[in-house]
Formats: C-alpha cells, structure tokens, sequence
C-alpha cells in the first residue's frame, strides 16, 4: 500500500482523552493513549470503535524540547483539539485536527496527569 501521508508522523505514546458528543447533550469520554501524531491529526490505541466522521474534542500530554519555553520547568504542555474521526479499526481510531488548537503550560497545581 503506498503511503498517502504528506505531513511527518511522530511516534507519541502520551495519554489523550477523547470526548464524542453522542445526542441529546450527552458526553462519551474515553481515556485512550496516542500511537502517533502530526500537525493534522493523531491515531490512538483504542478497543473500541468511535463512528466515522463524528466530531471529537481531544486533549493530551507533549513533552518536547520544542515546547520548553511554554511549559516552563515542568516540561510538559496540555494540547487541545478538536477533530474528526476518519478511520475506526481494531487497533485503534484515527483522528483529523481543525485548524483550531491550544496549548498551555501545565503547573504545579493541576492534577497528576493533566487531562480535566
């Protein structure tokens, strides 16, 4: 199968939590854990599939050097997203961002892993 990706990958296990809108303002979330990312989109591990082309808001944890100046001494940054799944299979589901992101730096009074 010939690749079709045009943007690098980067392998990222980092934990991620996915919220799924599933009607009636009803919330699904999953705590899943990336496999790799790019700056279009990201695949997470996941044992259960997520319905193609639902919207997803999608939060998780990069430690980059890149990143160091924002995230100060904690070497850590909260990345959130929103997207679409594209793909659902047994090994996980596959994630589109939107242009819309935000980062911020984690500090010594949010939780042990980030993710709220």
């Amino acid at each position: 199968m010939e690749e079709k990706r045009k943007l690098e990958r980067f392998e990222l296990n980092a934990p991620a939590r996915v919220l799924l809108e599933s009607g009636s303002s009803k919330i699904d979330e999953y705590n899943l854990t990336t496999r790799d990312v790019s700056s279009a989109g990201a695949f997470l591990y996941s044992s259960q599939s997520l319905p193609e082309g639902a919207n997803v808001r999608m939060e998780f944890l990069i430690s980059l050097d890149t990143l160091q100046r924002i995230a100060g001494e904690k070497g850590k940054a909260k990345v959130r997203v929103k997207g679409k799944v594209i793909r659902s299979d047994s090994d996980g589901i596959a994630i589109r961002f939107d242009n819309k992101y935000k980062i911020t730096a984690l500090d010594s009074n949010n939780s042990h892993n980030g993710l709220h």
